[in-house]
């Protein structure tokens, strides 16, 4: 069995190929990752003309995004979750 840092190394890998696939701007992506009780948590960041294409127009790449990374945080024995922070 592969301890949960091994899954989470895994996890933020896999998470970062994805972002750098949807963005224009792939270098200027930005994930940062936390530990708490309650499982693990992405903070993203991208480059300003990516935050709609990551967010979309009413937030559905948004929650597809959270969706996936839930599906494969699951599949690791993991609970992940999202927040992608937009600076005003």
């Amino acid at each position: 069995m592969i301890d949960p840092q091994e899954n989470s190394k895994q996890l933020l890998a896999w998470f970062r190929d994805l972002m750098g696939g949807i963005v224009t701007h792939p270098d200027a992506v930005e994930i940062t990752e936390s530990h708490d009780d309650m499982g693990l948590l992405f903070v993203v960041r991208v480059h300003k003309e990516d935050r709609g294409r990551v967010i979309g127009s009413t937030g559905k790449n948004a929650d597809a995004l959270r969706l996936l990374l839930r599906c494969a945080g699951g599949s690791r024995d993991l609970r992940a979750a999202l927040k992608i922070d937009v600076p005003r």
